[in-house]
């Protein structure tokens, strides 16, 4: 197996993991927007306010699809290329970095 593919696989478990932590960010600030929204909501705060956070709320809720997306691209780039390269790169620390990345995000497309 050539440094190439090394690079290759390292590079790409790094993107799928990149991209997961991106994902769970939105959606962790998905959540905390939505409350702060409510808090305001359930205050009687300004109208302005509220619109304000609620823009924000819109703003993290549209970078889910694009983010979950170009999570599934990776993704399947990985899955293709460890695939290719199993055979010959048995055992090796950038093989098994690689699907440990596949494994951990398997099941959101599963």
């Amino acid at each position: 197996m050539s440094d190439e593919d090394r690079r290759s696989l390292k590079v790409k478990a790094g993107v799928v993991k990149r991209l997961r932590k991106e994902l769970d960010m939105y959606a962790a600030e998905v959540a905390t927007e939505t409350a702060k929204v409510q808090q305001l909501r359930d205050a009687g705060a300004d109208p302005h306010d509220i619109k304000y956070q609620e823009n924000i709320l819109a703003e993290s809720s549209a970078m889910l699809p694009d983010t979950r997306q170009r999570l599934e691209e990776a993704f399947r780039e990985l899955q293709g290329l460890v695939e290719e390269l199993s055979g010959g790169m048995a055992g090796s620390e950038e093989l098994a970095q690689a699907e440990e990345q596949i494994a951990a995000v398997q099941p959101l497309f599963a």
